[in-house]
């Protein structure tokens, strides 16, 4: 008996090149959805890391505190809205907060300091400015200091590939990121002598 096309079990070229047409669509367009789905979760870990600075923030703040006694951390930390900020970097995993204003900046000490090493610029990813609240401007003796704190991020990125032997802050080109297109955060505290 012979058979017809129309019984045969197997598939013919067209229907294969057209399976094989929606499968790679198909792909491309799930391909796209988890490649847009992975930048947010950066995103998102680096808002994480920014709210959860505010601690260390605060330790370095405490520290500075510790040197200068709370009036004198009162006269580097500026009024809201002078201009002037006291300025403080951290790496990007929040885990190193150092002074890099220019008056005193630990920041800038040698890498391979073995007390306090500093941050190298490449690693400068979050930017913090810290000013006096200006609802409630110090005053001595009133027992606090409040401060408001604005990190913005990415305040600096890695120009080029890393020298592994630098001990200078400045061994390896670095970029600023242009303010407009960084993200910030707000963190308020008060700080008790």
């Amino acid at each position: 008996m012979k058979t017809t096309p129309a019984d045969s079990k197997a598939f013919s070229l067209i229907e294969v090149v057209v399976a094989l047409g929606i499968l790679a669509v198909t792909l491309i367009a799930v391909l796209g959805l988890l490649a847009s789905s992975t930048r947010p979760a950066g995103e998102i870990a680096d808002v994480h890391v920014a709210a959860r600075l505010g601690e260390n923030i605060q330790d370095e703040l405490e520290r500075l505190k510790t040197g200068l006694g709370l009036d004198g951390l009162a006269g580097i930390v500026p009024a809201g809205g002078s201009g002037a900020l006291l300025q403080l970097v951290a790496t990007r995993d929040g885990r190193r907060v150092l002074r890099a204003d220019g008056v005193a900046p630990a920041a800038g000490h040698a890498l391979n300091d073995p007390v306090r090493p500093g941050i190298a610029n490449r690693d400068r990813y979050y930017l913090a400015e810290v000013t006096q609240q200006l609802d409630l401007p110090y005053a001595p003796g009133a027992g606090f200091l409040a401060v408001s704190v604005r990190v913005t991020w990415p305040y600096r990125l890695p120009a080029g590939p890393p020298t592994p032997e630098a001990t200078a802050v400045d061994a390896d080109p670095a970029r600023e990121v242009p303010v407009n297109e960084r993200r910030w955060v707000v963190v308020n505290f008060a700080l008790r002598p």
